[in-house]
């Protein structure tokens, strides 16, 4: 028999004699995981990793790492001497936080010691010296959703709040109400990952892109051959998740909900990423959704717009912002000063040492890429032939043939609200565009595109792309200044409201339009 399964034994004995005791002031209960053994009794001392308890046949050790603590003597978290506590989202609380942790301990020279403390909590302990040392520091993390990290900065229970979606306005209220700051401030709002979808069919499907409302009429049923699409004549097959996914109801509300239309009734339910790739490869018409890491060999589908906007579905979009199903991972923090480790952790869940790890857990990091213009070239011909203003064909082919030369780099700047200050995703990406162009030595020419909304003069917003591009490049310069990267090679173009990323018909098209992309040669 394993040593863990003679513990459980044990306690298994132990507890049958025990949990019809009386109770005590210092009584706690000591569950296994599985709900199926228990141990009531007194709690004498927490140690090494241990429960020290006397009990009816006397006095017994039980290892914290196979049970949760239920009683007011309870040590906080199951464990004493915490340092700092994570709580929040489950989409990263699960996988990417622990691993998150282990691998700034290994930039450290350290190892982690891992135990389950309770139901979705979990205690790391980073040891110095690969192990050998003394601990470093005690974290605790606990993902019981995104709204409960909120509540535990709230309360000071929590000193990192891990978030899938964008803190809400009266969360924010409510913390600023505490004099706990500004949680949309730079300082406290870290964006980590981004979390995107994709729609995926068979490879051999000719259909390439559709529309989201076309889109909910094959995951609803309505349409229910590929013919109907252009494509062969094959009866679609929906794969779906659960109804208590989180996956489903990202879909749900993107396609189903606003549609008012439900998942069909024939639709074959599967569990997880890499059962919905595997279902999908192996059905010629197929249709499902699945994480980038994911894809596999599936065909991914672009995403129309309602105006006729095609997103590419692809990594490079989804970290320019430009991806539709796509979210951001946060953590977040007060205005209170965090333990020295804590910072150096939250240190490097933004650096580009934490990449890996992020797709590793396959999430997308900000990692710095390129791709070329051809695609979006293609689009600008088009325009091209079909436009009669003699003031914007003019600018079109000077766009057209800038594409054909140049790369786009992923950074991309968007600005807050009604303001010329770079919003937080943009100052991430200008930290790490400076430190990529000081390092990078094969780069001859660097410009700086501004482009608008569709709302003004034509004139009008090219002039306000060319002041925004500025405003980035005067960035750029105080953040390079003394690394021996020369601003002035940088240059500075506009096109206006020319080759529109999304429709300019409500505020969060607009906002992407209005941005400045980053283009090497």
């Amino acid at each position: 028999m394993s040593p863990t399964n003679t513990l459980l034994a044990r306690l298994a004995a132990v507890s049958c004699l025990c949990m019809a005791s009386p109770a005590l002031a210092d009584d706690v209960s000591l569950t296994t995981s599985d709900g199926e053994m228990a141990l009531s009794g007194e709690l004498i001392d927490f140690t090494d990793g241990f429960y020290v308890m006397r009990t009816e046949i006397g006095e017994v050790q039980v290892p914290a790492s196979l049970v949760s603590c239920a009683g007011a003597a309870c040590p906080a978290g199951g464990q004493a001497n915490i340092d700092f506590t994570i709580k929040g989202s489950d989409t990263i609380g699960a996988e990417l936080m622990p691993l998150l942790v282990r691998g700034y301990a290994e930039s450290q020279r350290a190892v982690v010691d891992s135990r389950t403390t309770g139901e979705r909590q979990v205690l790391l302990t980073v040891i110095a010296d690969e192990g050998l040392g003394e601990p470093i520091f005690t974290t605790m993390i606990e993902d019981r959703g995104s709204s409960t990290g909120f509540r535990g900065m709230l309360d000071l229970s929590t000193q990192i709040g891990m978030s899938s979606r964008r803190i809400k306005g009266t969360e924010v209220q409510a913390l600023s109400d505490a004099g706990l700051g500004d949680a949309l401030s730079f300082e406290q709002e870290h964006g980590i990952a981004v979390d995107g979808l994709l729609i995926v069919v068979h490879p051999d499907n000719p259909v390439d892109a559709l529309t989201e409302s076309q889109i909910s009429e094959l995951l609803s049923g309505k349409i229910s051959n590929w013919s109907e699409l252009g494509g062969a004549d094959l009866p679609v097959t929906v794969y779906s998740r659960d109804g208590n996914s989180g996956t489903f109801a990202t879909v749900s509300g993107k396609f189903l909900e606003p549609y008012d239309v439900s998942l069909s009734a024939h639709a074959r339910i599967v569990s997880g990423n890499s059962a919905m790739s595997e279902s999908v490869f192996g059905d010629a018409g197929g249709i499902g959704y699945v994480g980038f890491a994911f894809r596999g060999d599936n065909k991914p589908l672009g995403l129309i717009s309602s105006c006729g906007i095609a997103a590419e579905a692809s990594t490079f979009a989804a970290k320019t912002g430009e991806y539709p199903l796509q979210r951001t991972l946060y953590l977040y923090t007060t205005n209170a000063e965090l333990p020295s480790r804590a910072q150096g952790l939250l240190a490097y869940a933004k650096s580009p040492a934490a990449d890996g790890i992020i797709e590793k857990s396959g999430f997308i990091g900000f990692n710095i890429d390129s791709r070329n213009l051809s695609r979006s070239a293609q689009t600008i011909r088009a325009e091209i032939d079909r436009n009669e203003s003699r003031q914007e064909l003019a600018a079109l082919r000077e766009l057209y043939i800038d594409m054909l030369e140049w790369h786009r780099l992923s950074p991309t700047f968007r600005f807050q609200t009604g303001s010329s200050n770079l919003d937080n995703a943009s100052r991430r990406d200008l930290l790490r565009l400076t430190s990529y162009l000081s390092n990078t030595s094969n780069i001859n020419e660097i410009a700086l595109v501004g482009f608008t909304d569709a709302d003004g003069a034509f004139d009008a917003n090219r002039t306000l792309g060319f002041a925004r591009a500025e405003t980035v490049l005067d960035s750029i310069a105080s953040q390079v200044a003394g690394t021996g990267f020369d601003p002035s090679i940088v240059q500075i173009k506009s096109y206006g409201e020319l080759n529109p990323v999304a429709c300019n018909s409500d505020f969060a098209g607009q906002r992407l339009n209005r941005r400045v992309e980053v283009w090497v040669r």
